[in-house]
């Protein structure tokens, strides 16, 4: 059974300025192998292929991974990673990001409302599971208020899986990405006023912030939670999705956009079950 959260938007109260410090806790890139993302097997392990595999090419080096299909009602999702492991909260510092590069591919000839849910999960300080934040995003090629003709649509908020989420819900701020290309989805997890606020954010190639969203809930105070528990495909109905450059750090001055793009020591960036 899903878990239902509340979805609440709030106004960024974040001024970004500066620039992020430390090494990345956690980097998967896929140049030498898939360690981070080959915790349970099967399609929750993200495979990892050469630059060109199914046309695609790699976002930096010669190596990325695909998500292969999986579906969170009846196949526990796709690949998973648990970031490293349970050790990084949003009280600490200016909070922490997770981030990983998705190749969205608006020319591909998938069926209308064909999704994905790309999840960063937070545990409480007893590293059990607290609260998902998730982008919902699908291809759609039907008429809507966010467009018309190929495109992909995402939308944010905490429920996943087609029973509890919808890429094009107007009341979760839908996003339409009309350009073939790589796309950095992130996390930034950092404390207002002594609660968890989330920025879910995509980025493009040229490190442009493209869109945001701001996810809070009152009860995620820092007597309580938060920290990392996992990424996540829950729902992967593509024939694949190609990622790369995978990334977990914490933030210790507020940074700017384009600099989320360097951290991990230049790289570009972006339970299994809950009851695990």
């Amino acid at each position: 059974m899903l878990k239902k959260h509340v979805f609440i938007i709030v106004p960024s109260l974040l001024v970004l300025a500066g620039t992020p410090a430390g090494a990345a806790s956690f980097f998967q890139g896929f140049e030498t192998d898939n360690a981070g993302w080959n915790i349970f097997g099967g399609m929750n392990d993200a495979m990892r292929v050469a630059s060109g595999t199914d046309g695609v090419t790699s976002r930096t080096g010669s190596f990325h991974a695909e998500a292969l299909t999986g579906n969170l009602e009846k196949d526990n999702g796709s690949a998973f990673t648990r970031w490293g492991g349970y050790n990084m909260s949003f009280t600490a510092g200016m909070g922490y990001i997770t981030s990983a590069d998705i190749y969205l591919n608006v020319g591909g000839t998938f069926n209308n409302d064909t999704r994905f849910d790309w999840d960063s999960a937070v545990n409480d300080l007893a590293t059990n599971f607290r609260r998902d934040f998730l982008f919902n995003a699908g291809f759609y090629n039907n008429t809507d208020a966010t467009g018309s003709g190929a495109r992909f649509v995402v939308s944010a908020g905490n429920n996943a899986g087609r029973g509890s989420s919808f890429p094009e819900n107007p009341m979760h701020d839908p996003f339409a990405i009309t350009q073939t290309g790589w796309y950095t989805f992130q996390h930034y997890f950092h404390n207002v006023a002594g609660v968890l606020v989330v920025d879910l954010s995509i980025i493009n190639s040229s490190g442009t912030m493209l869109h945001t969203w701001h996810l809070s809930d009152a009860s995620d105070t820092a007597v309580n939670c938060c920290e990392n528990r996992y990424g996540w495909f829950d729902l992967q109905e593509f024939p694949f999705l190609a990622i790369d450059n995978t990334l977990r750090q914490d933030v210790t001055a507020t940074p700017e956009p384009s600099t989320f793009l360097l951290l991990g020591g230049g790289l570009l960036t972006f339970a299994f079950l809950r009851r695990r």
